[in-house]
């Protein structure tokens, strides 16, 4: 039976981004790696692909309130993995201030491709919270697709302060929207010289452990975002 229900990260979690570039991120990782275990989702090997859908209006809502750093603001995305069509979901990401929350529900690749194409009646009885709430940013502010996002991510997890530390690579944007289930959709990266953006999430604190082994690159926090970055460079 498809799952439909809501699901909803329990706490608002703190979020740290820098910018590094290959080799930092090749020797941090080999050091993350001697005490955090692997994202139990990998299926073999260390990266898998992440390819998000995300959603502003004509005017650029979204994308207006990101670069002017807004405090509360909220983002809309549809994403799936390694190409997997059989699990999709449907996301809200919430920041407040320098926490951020997470609201997803699972979608089916046919209703993706409905929202795709601007059929979106179905959406406004759906049993799914997430779903009409959606459709009501559709209707009411002209919210659509704008944007596909592709990155490859190392995970890494650590129990202590519930972290998780991911590296995307190979940053690319794609502005035709019907292209989301293409594996040959025609992107363009948006981030040179081989860099990469590390992620570090954690609940209540940061333990040392790991806050020292990120400690060189912490000169370079800043708040990068990687549906900006490919809405100006697409």
């Amino acid at each position: 039976m498809r799952e439909r229900c809501i699901f909803m990260e329990e706490k608002w979690r703190k979020e740290l981004k820098y910018t590094v570039t290959e080799g930092e991120s090749i020797v941090t990782a080999r050091r993350l790696s001697s005490f955090m275990q692997r994202d139990k989702n990998l299926k073999g090997g260390r990266e898998y692909l992440i390819r998000s859908l995300y959603f502003d209006n004509l005017y650029e809502k979204v994308l207006k309130e990101k670069l002017s750093g807004t405090a509360v603001r909220d983002k809309f995305r549809i994403r799936y993995y390694d190409f997997d069509t059989a699990f999709i979901r449907l996301e809200k990401k919430s920041k407040r201030y320098a926490v951020g929350h997470k609201y997803q529900c699972r979608l089916t690749a046919e209703e993706v491709q409905k929202i795709i194409d601007g059929n979106t009646a179905w959406m406004e009885e759906d049993e799914r919270p997430l779903v009409r709430e959606l459709f009501l940013k559709m209707k009411l502010e002209l919210f659509r697709p704008s944007v596909i996002v592709d990155y490859c991510r190392e995970p890494f997890t650590y129990a202590p302060g519930n972290v998780r530390i991911t590296f995307d690579r190979d940053i690319c944007s794609c502005k035709d929207i019907r292209a989301f289930f293409r594996k040959d959709a025609p992107t363009v990266p948006v981030l040179r010289d081989g860099r990469c953006i590390m992620e570090v999430k954690y609940d209540d604190f940061l333990p040392d452990v790991v806050s020292r082994t990120i400690l060189t690159t912490k000169n370079r926090e800043q708040a990068f975002s990687k549906f900006a970055a490919c809405s100006l460079n697409g």
